[in-house]
């Protein structure tokens, strides 16, 4: 079971009338925080995890690439490297360390039109990185019990452009798919995880609240985020464990700025406030290859109920290395 923690103990960090979410989705994956949400590497250690994501999702009339977008529709293959390092000394009587994520992504949008610009099928197609993310986190243990908490930075220096349109004929849409965000997104989070060694049973879960900057280019400011995570996992004593896992995501404010007023002035929206839940199932597997620990995981979320943002599809495949 320890060499389950050392390798997987790594904190992610890593329908309504129109979108209150900027682009459709926030800068933080959901999802990102699963098994072992709670536990953090041993002390000294340095944990390697490549993830793989695959992501369908299609929406209302969102706000895109300065743009009102009708009936986008988006798949993304997505790539992810999180590198953890978590030092041999205590802070607050815990373990601190830092976690670094870099994304990367190729993908298509399609869509019905433009508001006040065309109808008609158009497409934009692009490549490049997201918004890295730095993550400064220390981790407590209390028997079974084990908690952290730590605050993510989204750095805007991400792959983002402004949209362009050419009514045509034929109508043509350009940098509407956009990996980053141009924006600071501040988010500090708390997980915990109880564990029980001798029956295998893990409950997980942990809370965040984002708080976006800005974004100058659209004069829009998205509202603060609050995101649920959760998860529930029998592990077995071959190093399979098997759950589900899932979250719920909700804006408790509205969404100001220029931008913002004038997308909701053109939908006649009252609120642009967005939400999701998603859910699905989990599997993990942990061995050693040369006293070496090695964790994989392989997820499924299907997302539902979603307002004013994208509801979508995510399979993942994460592998990571504990040194």
């Amino acid at each position: 079971m320890k060499s389950l923690w050392a390798a997987v103990a790594l904190l992610g960090a890593s329908g309504g009338a129109a979108s209150a979410m900027e682009g459709g989705t926030s800068a933080y994956l959901l999802g990102s925080r699963d098994i072992v949400a709670g536990i953090v590497g041993k002390p000294g250690s340095t944990i390697v995890t490549n993830n793989f994501f695959y992501w369908h999702g299609n929406g209302p009339t969102l706000a895109i690439g300065g743009f009102a977008v009708t009936a986008p529709e988006v798949d993304i293959a997505l790539y992810r490297v999180d590198i953890a390092h978590f030092f041999d000394t205590e802070l607050f009587g815990g373990t601190p360390g830092f976690v670094v994520s870099v994304p990367a992504g190729t993908g298509t949008l399609d869509a019905s039109g433009v508001v006040g610009r065309f109808s008609g099928a158009v497409e934009d197609s692009n490549t490049g990185f997201s918004d890295p993310i730095i993550t400064g986190i220390v981790g407590w243990h209390d028997g079974n019990l084990h908690y952290s908490a730590g605050v993510s930075f989204f750095l805007p220096w991400g792959k983002y452009n402004s949209g362009k349109v050419t009514v045509g004929p034929p109508p043509e849409i350009d940098d509407f798919l956009n990996y980053g965000k141009n924006r600071l997104t501040i988010m500090p989070v708390v997980s915990a995880t109880y564990l029980d060694p001798g029956n295998g049973l893990e409950f997980s879960g942990a809370l965040s609240l984002e708080f976006p900057f800005e974004n100058k280019a659209t004069d829009w400011k998205t509202a603060p985020i609050l995101n649920f995570e959760g998860a529930i996992l029998q592990h077995l004593p071959n190093g399979l464990a098997l759950g589900v896992a899932g979250y719920a995501s909700t804006q408790i404010g509205e969404d100001s700025g220029a931008g913002a007023d004038a997308f909701r002035d053109t939908l006649g929206a009252e609120s642009l406030k967005a939400r999701v839940f998603g859910i699905g199932p989990i599997l993990n597997y942990s061995t050693k290859f040369d006293e070496t620990p090695v964790n994989f995981k392989l997820k499924y979320t299907h997302e539902f109920a979603a307002k004013r943002r994208f509801e979508s599809d995510i399979f993942q495949v994460s592998a990571n290395v504990s040194f």
